[in-house]
C-alpha cells in the first residue's frame, strides 16, 4: 500500500424508498449484504459495504429510504439518513428512480442543499426508460436545485454503469489511511445479517402491514459445531391478531419462512444451520423507546442505569 497516495472515505447513498440503493450496494460489495425486496422501507439502518483496490478503500453506506416519519422507528430511520449525509459523507450519491416522479424528492433535496461534500447524481433503472431524453430533462431539473458534480445513468440490478461510478467516487475521496482492515467487506456482525435475511423473507412472503410491524431478534447463534450449528430467532409483532398470520394455518407460513430464511442464511454464511423461529407480541414496539433501544435502532440514554 502506498500511504502517500492511498484514498479512503465514505460514499453515502441517499434516495427515496425503492430508488435502488440496496441493489447498488450489493453490486459494489459483490455479495448480498443488504436486504432487497420490491417493498419500500426494507432497509431500516445504515449498512456499510467496503470496496477496495490497490490504492483505495471506498466505504459505501446504504441508508434507509428517505421518508416523513410517522412513528419513532421511522424517525430513527430518518436520523440515519441525516447523520450519514451531514456528518459521515465524503461524497453523496443522490439516487433517483428514473421512472418515478421527481417532485416526491423535494424534502430530501432540501436536506442535500445543506451538504458540503460533492454530490453525484445517479439516475437508476435506465433500462426501463424508453425515451432517453427523459434522463436529460431529469438531470436538468436536479441541477437547478443542487450543485451536482457528476451525473451517472445506471441500472443497478444489471450492474450497468457502476464501474464508472466507482472510479469517479475513488477520484474525489481524500488521501487517507484505510478505515477498515484489508479484506473486510462490512462493519456488521453475522448475527445482524441473519436477522436482516429473516426480515427480508418476511417482506417477500407477507402482505400489507405485517412486514412493517415486525422486528427479528436473534436469541441464539451457535457456529463451528458442524451439523449442530443453530439459530433461534424471535419475530416481534405489534398485535395479537398478527401472530396467527405469521404462523399461518397449521404452521404453514412460518414453516415456509423458516425454510426460505435458512436457505438465504446458508448461502450467505457458506455453512449449514438449523433455524428455529418464534413469534412474540411486543405491543406498539415501533413507538416504544426502550424496545427501540434494545433492538439497536437508537442509542441507550447514558443516564439510564436500569438493567435491561
Amino acid at each position: 500500500m502506498d500511504e502517500k497516495h492511498f484514498k479512503s472515505g465514505f460514499a453515502v447513498l441517499a434516495g427515496l424508498p425503492n430508488a435502488g440503493k440496496s441493489t447498488l450496494l450489493n453490486q459494489v460489495a459483490g455479495g448480498l449484504l443488504s436486504a432487497v425486496t420490491h417493498k419500500p422501507q426494507t432497509t431500516r439502518q445504515n449498512i456499510l459495504a467496503i470496496a477496495e483496490g490497490k490504492n483505495y478503500q471506498v466505504v459505501f453506506v446504504d441508508t434507509p429510504g428517505f421518508l416523513t416519519p410517522k412513528y419513532k422507528l421511522q424517525q430513527t430511520m430518518a436520523d440515519c439518513v441525516d447523520r450519514a449525509v451531514q456528518e459521515e459523507a465524503d461524497v453523496v450519491l443522490f439516487m433517483l428512480d428514473a421512472t418515478a416522479d421527481y417532485a416526491a424528492n423535494a424534502k430530501l433535496v432540501a436536506k442535500l442543499k445543506k451538504v458540503f461534500c460533492p454530490i453525484f447524481l445517479v439516475l437508476n433503472k435506465i433500462d426501463l426508460v424508453k425515451d432517453k431524453s427523459v434522463l436529460k430533462i431529469l438531470e436538468e431539473q436536479v441541477k437547478k436545485e443542487l450543485p451536482v458534480k457528476q451525473v451517472f445513468a445506471v441500472c443497478a440490478a444489471k450492474g450497468t454503469g457502476l464501474e464508472a461510478l466507482k472510479n469517479a467516487v475513488v477520484n474525489v475521496l481524500p488521501t487517507s489511511p484505510a478505515y477498515f482492515p484489508e479484506g473486510q467487506w462490512t462493519d456488521r456482525w453475522e448475527r445482524f445479517y441473519v436477522a436482516e435475511f429473516i426480515r427480508e423473507q418476511i417482506f417477500l412472503l407477507y402482505q400489507q402491514e405485517i412486514p412493517y410491524s415486525t422486528y427479528v431478534e436473534v436469541e441464539k447463534f451457535t457456529e463451528d459445531l458442524g451439523p449442530k450449528n443453530f439459530i433461534r430467532a424471535n419475530i416481534h409483532v405489534e398485535r395479537e391478531s398478527q401472530k396467527p398470520i405469521i404462523i399461518g394455518k397449521g404452521g404453514s407460513m412460518i414453516k415456509k419462512l423458516r425454510e426460505r430464511s435458512q436457505k438465504r442464511i446458508e448461502e450467505f454464511l457458506g455453512r449449514k444451520y438449523r433455524v428455529e423461529l418464534n413469534v412474540v407480541v411486543s405491543p406498539d414496539w415501533r413507538n416504544n423507546t426502550s424496545l427501540l433501544e434494545r433492538f439497536g435502532y437508537i442509542d441507550k440514554d447514558p443516564r439510564d442505569t436500569s438493567i435491561a
